[in-house]
This record gives C-alpha cells, structure tokens and sequence, in this order.
C-alpha cells in the first residue's frame, strides 16, 4: 500500500505549512513507539495505536489495536476509510482527502492539542536520579526480578497443579485477586463470563491445550460437521478430524480469550481452508473444490419430498441445473396465475386480490413460512359442501372414509325422519311416502343418493378440483384412488435464509409465479439471482458480502446450520374409497 501523508504545522503568526511524504507498507501502523511507520512522538498516544490496512477492491480500513479512536465524532474500533472522514487519534488529527492515482490512500496530518508550554520545564524540574533516592540499582533489580517471579510464575503454578483448588470452582469465584490472572491472555468470549474466574471449566488439565471434551461437558448437543450416519461418513471423519484432537479441536476455530464477541468465526477461510482443495485431499467426497461465492460455488440443490415415500427415501436432492428433473410431484392442482390474477378470484364476500401474504405467513421466527394447510388458507373459498340448500355441514378433509361416512349418515338421517331432499340424485323419500315404502326403499335411495353426491365430489368438483384422483374398478362399482400429497417446505435446508431480512424486496424478485399454470413448476431462487444481490468474499458497490457463514454453518443441527427437511413419519398410503 502506498500512502501520501501530508504533515500539517503552523506558526505562532498562524501560517502554515505542509510536507509530503510517502510511507509504503502492507500494513502501516500507528503509534508512539519506534517500530510505526507513522510515528506520533506524544505521551497521550498509544506505542501502537492503531493501523491502517489495504482492502479489496481497492478500499482501505482503520482499525484500533492500543488505543481509542474517533471517527466523525464517534468512537469506533474498525471502519472503511472514506474521503472528508475526520480522524482523530489522540492530539492528532488525520483528514482523509481525495486520493490521486499514484497513491493508494491520501492523509492530512497535524497536531491540534500540543502539551503546555511548561510541560517539559515542569517534567525537567520533577526528574530525580537513582542514587538521590539512596537505593541501589543492582538490589533494587534484584528484588523486583523476584517478586515478578514469584507473582507471575510461582505462585501461578503451584495454583495450577494444586489440583483441589483447580477443580473447585466456588472458593475461586469469592476471591478479589486470582493467581493464573497474570497468565490471562485476554478478555473472555461474553458467552464464558458467567466462569470467567474459574479457569478450570475449560483448562482442565495444568498446561496442557483444551479439550472437546471441555467443550462438549457445557454444549452437549453440539453437533459436527455432517451426519455420521455410514460407514464412509465415519471414515472421512476420521480422516478429517482425527481422535487424537491434532486436528478438528473445537478450539482450533473457536479461540477465546480475544474479545467479547471474537469466538465465533464469520470470515470465509473458517471453511476454504479446507474446502478450496477438498476434492484434492478426500477425492471420494461428492463436493467440488470452493473458495468463494461469486466465483466457484456449485449450483444450488433442491431437496424434494417424494409422494408415498417415508424417511430417508422420502427426499431427493436435485441440482437446479438439471432443467429435466426440476418439477415438483407434489400431487396437487394449484395454478398461481389463477389465483394472483390481477382480476381477483371469486370468494364468498366476492371477488377478491390475493398477495403471496395470504397464504405463505411466516413462522414465529420470520425466518421461514408456516406450512400450508386446507383449513387456515383454502378452506374459506374452497368449501367442503355437498347439500348447500339442506344443510351447512361439510365433509371432513383428509380422510376418505370418513367423507363417505358423513355422507352416508346425512341421508340416512333424511330417510329416517323424512326430510325432502331435491338437489342431485334420484327421486327423495318424502314424508308421505317413508312409511308405504318400508324400509328397503329408504336404504336403497340413501345408497343412490350418497354414491351420487360421493361421485360428483370425486370426478366433478370439490375433491377433484385439487387432488389427483384414479378411478378404478366397474361403472356400477365405484371405486377412487387419491394420490398422496408431498409439499415440500424446505427446499435448502443445507443453509439458512431469513426472510425478515429481505422484506424490502418484493417476493417477486426472487419468486416469479404470476404465470406459472400448475403447481409443477418451482420457483426456488437460483445461484445467479443471488449473485445479483451478493458479492462474494471481496467488498462490492451496492452488493452485501457473501461469505460462507452468511449462508451456512458448521455445526449439523446448531443454530446457524440451516433447516432440515421434515419427513414423513408414516407412510401415506393412498386412500381408496369403495362402494358400502
């Protein structure tokens, strides 16, 4: 990086004059002590305060290391450096100006609170020498070597291998002054305070590294990095993450001691390291070799429920890419162009304009959506009906046996108190008419009248309308096969996408169904339109960066790892409904 600074004094008079210079570093530090490449000689600067770096794209960033700094006003720890930000570290001011095509970076520096007049007589008057004080320099070397040695490595280690004291959390925590303190490399993860002072919750052997199993004693559902449910999932396992913990410790990735919110990784080498030559080393592994979104990410899967299938069998996994494959089975009629038409649909209070919103709601999280159901989002306008005139009962949904039996027991209880039914049918036993007949003829106009009804629910109108029906069997012996439904909920549930954080778009955007004639079609975003929203590891002009942890997790089953796919725990089975 190559940096012009501009050092900025001035006169008592007030004039002012600059100096160029050029300082040219990967990194440039800055600080009081004599190792910065930007040397600021005050006592009220850090020895290293703070650095500037070289980011992609040609961008540059700021970031505190030993000492506060102030941006515009505000104290910040990190920021992209920007033309007109106004800088201030310590006395110094540092004005970011337009930057000229031989540089990288463009500054203006200069000293805007100097110390007092008399800060250097009064420091000159204050100075005493050793051999005023009547001490000598060689015992007083000497003593302090000894209590430094006995403070901070003494007194630590023989805490440490007093192994009552190690493993006995409560003692420790009522004490004002700890022996390891000396030995704390830094502040604890704001998730570990709770045991801040009780070393021994993770360092449970003196000097040796931490353990998984110190981890896992607290985060006992944790679980690695896929699921290991084969022999081959267990070998590669092993091979990745071997028993001996030289490799895949939990804290490897996850290193404490470095800040309040510092435990949890979200930059991408956490996975390219091993992914970007995975292939290479594990060429059985079914992935390819990635290292960032915009340039080598494989197309998106799709994961698809199968209808009439149960447990593992009940998904397959489908690359967006494969045109052929890419239609859903789902077993049910639902044309969205028909229902987003902008004309609106008919409804029981009359025409109305659906959104996506009326049916897709989102979960408690509003991360996802609620599954779709016929009773909270189809069952208003898709009545369930089959006397509309006699009665306002429906058939329940979901079970054909229990339709033909609601059907059945409503005209039975017509033929038994001879109540007129004239909607559809054969001539209705009337009230005049029940007795004279006997009771053969009532039984025989109820089986008429319910297969009738059953028949037309069947193969006109209500069940037909959205489900796939098979009739089988004779003319004069009705019989019905409804197919098993299969709507797939989570199509990705190998990453997470939260839809609360993408409700300034329209759905539209990303899912484009206003034309879409049958429920065949998917609509899941593809890689590309991503893309077109987010950059990959390197900072882009009105794109959001895209990293591996923005999408993925590592933990199977953690928080961050995604959705997995609810399957089917019984087999649904297709129901058949025969003639009574």
């Amino acid at each position: 990086m190559k940096l012009l600074l501009t050092r900025i004094t001035r006169s008592k008079s007030g004039q002012v004059a600059r100096v160029d210079e050029i300082l040219e570093a990967d990194n440039i530090l800055i600080g009081r002590g004599t190792d910065c490449k930007l040397y600021l000689p005050d006592p009220r600067v850090a020895l290293r305060h703070a650095t500037i770096r070289s980011e992609a794209a040609g961008k540059c960033s700021i970031e505190a290391e030993g000492g506060a700094i102030i941006i515009d006003g505000s104290v910040e720890s990190a920021a992209l450096l920007k033309a007109a930000q106004c800088i201030r570290v310590g006395p110094y001011q540092i004005d970011i100006v337009e930057t000229p095509t031989s540089a990288d970076l463009a500054i203006t520096l200069e000293l805007v609170e100097p110390l007092p007049d008399d800060s250097s007589a009064t420091s000159i008057e204050q100075r005493r020498n050793l051999a005023q004080t009547g001490l000598s320099k060689r015992a007083l070397s000497w003593a302090l070597a000894g209590i430094v040695l006995l403070a901070c490595l003494v007194w630590p280690v023989m805490h440490a291998l007093d192994r009552g004291t190690l493993h006995d959390p409560q003692p420790k925590l009522t004490r004002a002054i700890m022996a390891d303190a000396t030995w704390e490399p830094g502040p604890l993860d704001s998730g570990h305070a709770t045991f801040g002072r009780d070393c021994g919750q993770c360092h449970q052997t003196p000097f040796v590294q931490t353990k998984n199993d110190a981890c896992e004693s607290c985060h006992k559902t944790i679980g690695w990095h896929f699921p290991l449910d084969t022999p081959a999932a267990k070998a590669l396992h092993d091979s990745v993450f071997s028993a001996d913990e030289s490799q895949g410790r939990c804290a490897s990735c996850h290193r404490d001691h470095k800040g309040i919110h510092a435990l949890k990784r979200q930059d991408s080498p956490i996975c390219t390291d091993c992914h970007q030559d995975l292939k290479t080393r594990h060429p059985s592994v079914a992935f390819g070799n990635v290292t960032d979104l915009k340039t080598d990410h494989p197309t998106f899967k799709l994961s698809m429920l199968i209808p009439g299938k149960t447990g593992k069998d009940a998904v397959v996994r489908i690359p967006q890419s494969d045109k052929a494959q890419m239609v859903e089975k789902s077993n049910l009629k639902f044309p969205h162009d028909v229902h987003l038409s902008p004309k609106g649909v008919r409804s029981p209070t009359g025409k109305q304009q659906l959104e996506c919103k009326n049916c897709h709601a989102p979960d408690e999280t509003g991360t996802r959506f609620k599954p779709i159901s016929m009773k909270e989002h189809c069952q208003d306008c898709h009545s369930l009906e089959f006397e509309p005139k006699a009665t306002t009962r429906q058939v329940p949904h979901g079970n054909v046996a229990d339709v033909v039996a609601t059907v059945n027991e409503f005209y039975a209880q017509a033929a038994l108190f001879g109540k007129s039914i004239d909607q559809a049918g054969p001539e209705p036993v009337r009230s005049g008419d029940r007795l004279s007949s006997g009771p053969i003829k009532s039984i025989g106009w109820v089986n008429q009248k319910s297969q009738a009804i059953v028949t037309e629910m069947m193969e006109k109108r209500t069940c037909f309308a959205c489900h796939e029906i098979t009739h089988t069997g004779k003319a004069e012996d009705k019989k019905w096969t409804i197919a098993p439904i299969a709507i797939t909920d989570h199509w990705l549930p190998k990453a997470r996408f939260a839809h609360n954080q993408h409700t300034t778009f329209e759905c539209k955007k990303c899912h484009e169904v206003t034309q879409s004639k049958t429920s065949a079609d998917i609509a899941i975003p593809d890689l590309a339109n991503c893309k077109s929203c987010h950059s990959g590891n390197a900072i882009e002009k009105d794109k959001a960066v895209g990293t591996c942890e923005t999408c993925h997790g590592f933990h199977v089953g953690g928080k961050g790892s995604g959705m997995p796919v609810v399957l089917p725990k019984i087999k649904i089975a297709a129901q058949v409904l025969a003639k009574k």
